[in-house]
């Protein structure tokens, strides 16, 4: 059978044949595990992966064939695990075709067995499991400051791609608590590089992937930092296949949970018009801008300002937006921050300690704003800790931040602030 299996990949003539082979489907499952059992040879071990790799390409329904048997066997004839031992092979070729076909046959969502088989069921989700955080462990490895070139990090993205392309692998791979590890790949680089905007990139296509089954979007939505981070990268990478993946996910996001006030919060709606100017190559990427830009000004109609100012430092990015130099939205709103236990008093002064220069003064400047308005605003303020903070910003190297930072401390420490000559 393995004769005539190389005799189809060589003629290229595969889908007639494969009939064949789906109809002899046992045969051909048990065939390739005992191949990857009884071989040792680098260069064997190599030549079935890439025979086994070459047939799922051409017929991806073959990976079914695999569920099958373990199904008829009740879990007895279980070809996954042999290749979840050669995960531990150090050799680069090996590695990289056995995760892109464990990834593929594990992930494989259209085989429905004719009878329910709940130990099948477990060792199929156990192994499925297994793989998700091999591949987890590894991408804890990876730092974003090599870019996409260091051989192993394009190996466990190229799998991990496989992996999210379907709904049971994408809930794995979030099972296997892989999201903040991608939220970290995003975050960490500096995109001045083609290898860092590729894995940029890589990193964006599984989060997309991700956002199209619900119980993943769900997590996506509810993960700390990662819209902001997502419309940090639209404000800040040019580069078109970039901004398309990104605005493909935001757009699938738009309607989880209360992403779309977050957005807005965040800055989308800037970052969206700067984009609805530029000449894209890409009809998808106008389509999906327009899309969001229409979808958000509905939102952000309902939206009152303070929810608006709200979700924006909830983000944990501010900007120099028209509510932070309106007299008449701090006296309208002061009050408001005492709510919910003054959650967003204490996310605006842990915006002292951002790292982004723009943040800070602004920060600086709406705690020095709260406290010029609010009678009590000293004593809430210093209830958070700001002082500490604010004033290690005297000496940062923005004069914008220090000038802010200068009202900021000179209103938490004198009580009477508005004998300060010239404050204002």
């Amino acid at each position: 059978m393995v004769y005539h299996i190389v005799e189809l990949v060589q003629t290229k003539q595969l889908t007639p044949q494969m009939l064949q082979l789906e109809a002899r489907g046992l045969e051909f499952v048990t065939l390739f595990k005992a191949l990857l059992l009884g071989i040792n040879k680098d260069e064997v071990v190599q030549y079935v992966l890439a025979l086994l790799d070459e047939l799922l390409l051409a017929q991806p329904s073959l990976a079914g064939q695999f569920h099958a048997a373990l199904y008829s066997s009740q879990g007895a004839l279980d070809a996954f695990d042999p290749l979840l031992k050669l995960l531990s092979r150090q050799h680069l070729f090996i590695l990289e075709k056995t995760a892109l076909v464990t990834a593929k046959l594990l992930s494989y969502d259209h085989f429905h067995p004719p009878a329910p088989d709940a130990h099948a069921a477990e060792v199929l989700a156990r192994k499925l499991d297994s793989f998700s955080l091999w591949l987890v462990a590894l991408l804890k490895n990876v730092d974003p400051t090599d870019g996409y070139e260091q051989p192993k990090v394009a190996v466990v993205l190229a799998a991990l791609q496989q992996l999210v392309a379907t709904g049971p692998g994408r809930l794995a791979f979030v099972k296997a608590d892989g999201l903040p590890l991608l939220l970290g790949l995003m975050s960490g680089g500096t995109y001045a590089s083609h290898s860092a905007v590729q894995l940029l990139y890589v990193v964006l296509v599984v989060v997309w992937s991700l956002s199209y089954t619900p119980e993943c979007a769900a997590k996506l939505a509810s993960a700390a930092g990662l819209l902001p981070k997502l419309i940090d990268i639209l404000k800040n990478v040019q580069k078109e296949k970039v901004v398309r993946v990104t605005c493909a996910a935001l757009r699938n996001l738009l309607k989880v949970g209360t992403c779309a006030s977050d957005m807005i919060g965040a800055g989308v709606m800037k970052a969206l018009l700067n984009l609805q100017q530029r000449k894209w190559a890409d009809e998808d990427v106008k389509s999906d801008v327009d899309f969001l830009l229409h979808a958000l000004e509905g939102s952000l109609k309902s939206m009152s300002s303070w929810e608006v100012y709200a979700k924006e430092v909830g983000s944990g990015r501010l900007e120099w937006s028209p509510s932070h130099k309106s007299d008449s939205f701090w006296k309208d709103n002061y009050k408001a921050f005492e709510s919910a236990g003054a959650e967003t008093l204490k996310q605006l002064v842990d915006c002292l300690s951002s790292s982004d220069p723009t943040t800070l003064a602004v920060a600086c400047h709406d705690v020095g704003q709260f406290i010029k308005v609010h009678p009590e605003g000293r004593r809430l303020v210093a209830q958070f800790s700001a002082k500490a903070p604010a004033m290690k910003l005297l000496k940062h190297d923005d004069p914008e931040v220090q000038k802010h930072a200068l009202i900021c401390v000179q209103r938490l420490m004198v009580i009477n602030w508005e004998y300060l000559g010239g404050s204002n």
